[in-house]
């Protein structure tokens, strides 16, 4: 019999740097089948249950029960499949999608093979550290020789001196210790332009628990690799295509391909990446910051090639990333060249990693790596559900679904925060400054319970991963392991100012607002009603009265906004402010 390995792409749409597929060759297999699972748990799949045996049933969130994949990530999914399928067919091989449940397909498969006379010797995937993922490891742990690879961070658990559970606490430690490591990213791995033999029986196998007798028949008796017409077409009825907003910062196709190109463009073919730290604030456009978020996202592109195509911009640049000063220090050029913060920002994407395969579950409880949640419950009424312990805060995390609902349309009556929440509706991506106004504003304005907004960020972004998206709402909501106590808490109408301050952005996403006057463009409210009737814009017709006015907007209202997109002196990379409780009140 002949042999067979499989490469389970979960998550990592790539070939490049593949550690997964770079493993299941090592051993010269006589076949490679590299697969795909779409699992119904994590994307509706319910548009196959006519082909299918099985009623998949749309997916929903943990806590609240909201769509899970929305059809900006799923598109971006399916283009980063069939890109998968065409740069393996490159390498004269091909690609098995299957649709169910992983632990569930995996077993038939190999019974499958081995009546085909190919004995399954070693299945290669990536390693997750969420718990759903985990319990899927822990399934096809108990059924097959597998091996999980430490694929999705930048640098490699193995290499670093301390354990996922002694992560440091807060970032800058964290951060100091890699940067003191003489070659923290490992080299890249070489695949070879060739690879093992696709087995020819691979396109024949369907799950007899997923087939109908309608399409049983069929698809048994095709004895040649589905092309990609085919797989496109099953791909197509999950999510067609649709044409993407004309006003869209992120327009770019999901796959490898446009992954690698995005990169070449960002550093060699525009410099784009020098400027990274004075633009990366920006609002509109696609290149005021990387727009790698996306690939990194879904395994489209390698941390680990970004950091070195980083150093090798750096080697043939001509502008030095840093220089030695008079006392012999060295300074990173007053950080002016931005392949210093895009590193900065693939570290904290490692941290959340590190962070969450240390503390487990915690990443999802109310309070979370904080774990202070059972203390607090034993103190509050059964049907209250309290925030963190803080000398600041002391109120009681919320759930009011009608509140939140204005939150997720855009229609809270703050013109940043409904800009931002319908970019992202519209669009499936906001910016990073936008996301964090958003954020304190749902839970550090409205006291809503934070896991309500990671899971419609969950629901709606293309980049969304677990560990970044719940691990900086804990850090936003102030629920994080970050040991200061103050709440770091964003002035709306002062960010409003600061990053849009002739309200170009609002009025990109809320034409409603467009001839109101620019002083008074962040917070039309205090318009006069003549000034709303001259300008068509009658608060409570035209556009909603604010849902809440926090006392501490009030100076800002009426203050002339200056740009702050080339950075805020004051402000960490993370762009939070300390700022004491505020007063405020709802309307």
């Amino acid at each position: 019999m002949k042999s067979v390995n499989i490469c389970f792409f979960r998550n990592i749409f790539r070939v490049h740097d593949n550690m997964s597929l770079y493993h299941a060759i090592q051993s010269k297999p006589d076949t490679l089948l590299p697969l795909v699972c779409l699992d119904p748990r994590m994307m509706d799949l319910s548009a196959l249950n006519g082909l299918l045996k099985t009623d998949f049933k749309p997916p929903t969130t943990w806590h609240y029960g909201i769509d899970r994949c929305s059809r900006f990530r799923t598109r971006f999914i399916i283009e980063s499949i069939l890109d998968l399928k065409n740069n393996l067919l490159k390498r004269k091989s091909d690609l098995l999608v299957l649709y169910g449940e992983p632990e569930k397909l995996l077993p038939e498969l190999r019974d499958f093979l081995a009546k085909k006379g190919l004995t399954l010797g070693h299945i290669h995937t990536h390693k997750e550290y969420a718990y759903e993922e985990l319990q899927t490891e822990l399934a096809l742990s108990k059924d097959f020789n597998i091996t999980f690879h430490s694929d999705t961070t930048m640098i490699h658990p193995g290499d670093v001196n301390f354990t996922f559970d002694k992560t440091p606490r807060v970032f800058t430690p964290f951060r100091k210790r890699i940067e003191a490591m003489p070659r923290p990213v490992r080299a890249l791995l070489e695949i070879p332009k060739e690879l093992p033999q696709f087995p020819s029986s691979g396109h024949e196998f369907k799950s007899p628990s997923t087939l109908t007798s309608r399409s049983s028949s069929s698809s048994r008796s095709r004895s040649t690799p589905a092309d990609n017409s085919d797989l496109e077409s099953i791909l197509n009825k999950i999510c067609p295509p649709f044409e993407a907003d004309s006003r869209s910062a992120y327009p770019f196709s999901g796959g490898e391909t446009t992954a690698l190109s995005r990169l070449d463009y960002y550093l060699f073919g525009t410099d784009r990446i020098a400027e990274y730290k004075q633009t990366r604030n920006g609002l509109i456009g696609t290149d005021y910051s990387t727009k790698f978020s996306a690939f990194l996202a879904h395994g489209c592109i390698s941390p680990r090639l970004i950091w070195h195509e980083i150093d090798r911009y750096e080697s043939i640049s001509k502008k030095p990333e840093s220089e030695t000063t008079s006392n012999g220090n060295t300074t990173n050029d007053d950080n002016s060249l931005g392949t210093y913060w895009v590193k900065f920002e693939l570290l904290w994407r490692d941290y959340w990693r590190y962070l969450s395969a240390g503390f487990g579950n915690q990443i999802f409880y109310l309070h979370g790596f904080q774990s202070v949640e059972k203390l607090e419950l034993l103190k509050k009424s059964p049907k209250e559900t309290p925030n963190p312990a803080s000398k600041k805060y002391t109120g009681v995390w919320l759930k009011d679904r009608e509140t939140f609902q204005k939150w997720c349309q855009g229609t809270t009556g703050v013109p940043f925060i409904d800009a931002v929440m319908r970019e992202m509706k519209l669009t499936g991506f906001a910016s990073n400054r936008g996301r964090q106004n958003v954020a304190s504003f749902l839970a550090r304005d409205l006291y809503i319970d934070w896991r309500m907004g990671a899971e419609w960020f969950e629901s709606y972004l293309t980049d969304h991963d677990v560990y970044s998206n719940y691990g900086n709402w804990q850090y936003v909501s102030g629920v994080g392991c970050d040991p200061r106590e103050s709440i770091r808490h964003f002035n709306i109408i002062k960010q409003a100012k600061d990053y849009d301050p002739k309200g170009n952005y609002v009025k990109l996403w809320c034409p409603e607002l467009k001839n109101v006057p620019t002083q008074k463009i962040h917070a039309p409210w205090i318009m006069t009603e003549e000034e709303q009737r001259r300008s068509g814009c009658v608060i409570g017709k035209d556009y909603p009265k604010p849902i809440i006015i926090v006392d501490a907007w009030k100076k800002h209202s009426l203050v002339k906004g200056g740009s702050k997109t080339n950075g805020n002196p004051s402000e960490t990379i993370a762009g939070f402010f300390t700022n004491p409780k505020r007063k405020q009140r709802r309307l």
